[in-house]
């Protein structure tokens, strides 16, 4: 499938594949019921220079994907899970490449959602170049706490351990200066 091009998505998946941003994520997810996508989309508002975005502004854009979300992305994982272990007594070559196959699709429902959050009115914002990391790193944990509050969670001492590593993949600051703006984000 053919996708236009969007920063967020190539920020996404660049951020994703360094070590310890995965199962981060994936944690957060299990956890909390967390959009892994909405996630990346607070921190790449804030990476980017568009933050802070107006809290109205957040909760419309992870309104607006949250029906996909359910209906579509969180549809496919569970069959493609279920797929993992094989499918007894059929091949399980045959079942692997279902599975390879559902994957895929999985990760193409997560860029339409990505692309309908790019689009939204809180990523609308021009980038400004010029704000520090640590401006930007505050905008991203302001982002982040506002979508934790929005999906009912609160984030404890573990869920601040594993933002801390996703914070410190984004953005080049000591991992105490990042721990701090989470922590009064989170307050």
């Amino acid at each position: 499938m053919d996708f236009p091009q969007h920063p967020f998505w190539d920020f996404s998946i660049a951020l994703y594949a360094k070590p310890g941003v995965a199962p981060a994520c994936l944690d957060l997810q299990e956890r909390h019921g967390l959009d892994v996508n909405a996630l990346l989309f607070c921190v790449w508002l804030g990476e980017s220079g568009r933050g802070p975005a107006p809290p109205e502004a957040l909760a419309a854009a992870f309104d607006a994907v949250a029906g996909w979300h359910e209906a579509v992305v969180r549809t496919l994982r569970p069959l493609r899970r279920q797929l993992k272990s094989g499918f007894a007594p059929i091949e399980a070559g045959l079942v692997q490449a279902l599975r390879a196959r559902l994957q895929k699709v999985e990760i193409d429902a997560e860029h339409v959602e990505q692309l309908a959050l790019a689009a939204s009115a809180a990523a609308q914002a021009p980038a400004r170049p010029g704000l520090g990391a640590a401006e930007r790193a505050a905008h991203a944990a302001r982002h982040v706490a506002h979508y934790f509050a929005h999906s009912g969670g609160t984030a404890g001492a573990t869920d601040l351990d594993g933002l801390c590593g996703i914070f410190a993949a984004a953005f080049d600051l000591p991992a105490p200066a990042l721990r701090a703006h989470l922590e009064t984000a989170f307050r």
